[in-house]
């Protein structure tokens, strides 16, 4: 059975979506799921944050809402091996 988007809360997800990065997909922590998106902690997006700010660190950690429209895709992982049938000969 696929899993839901909630059961990634907690984990390491791959995202790609225009407000966080629009060049690359990112790795964000997804911190919550709500009816009109999720709520993530970005690395990417707190160095931005900190530049802006002109600041080297901040007392508490930043969490940025995405809403589903601005998400173009969310990569999670299952717990088994993936392997590459095409390096395999398959």
């Amino acid at each position: 059975m696929a899993k839901k988007l909630t059961d990634y809360v907690g984990d390491t997800i791959l995202i790609r979506s225009i407000p966080i990065n629009e060049e690359h997909p990112v790795f964000v922590k997804l911190v919550a799921v709500d009816d009109g998106g999720i709520w993530i902690e970005s690395q990417d997006a707190t160095e931005h944050l900190l530049q802006q700010f002109k600041r080297t660190s901040a007392p508490k950690t930043a969490i940025w809402f995405l809403p589903f429209a601005q998400i173009a895709w969310i990569l999670g992982t299952e717990d088994y091996p993936s392997m590459s049938e095409k390096s395999l000969g398959l």
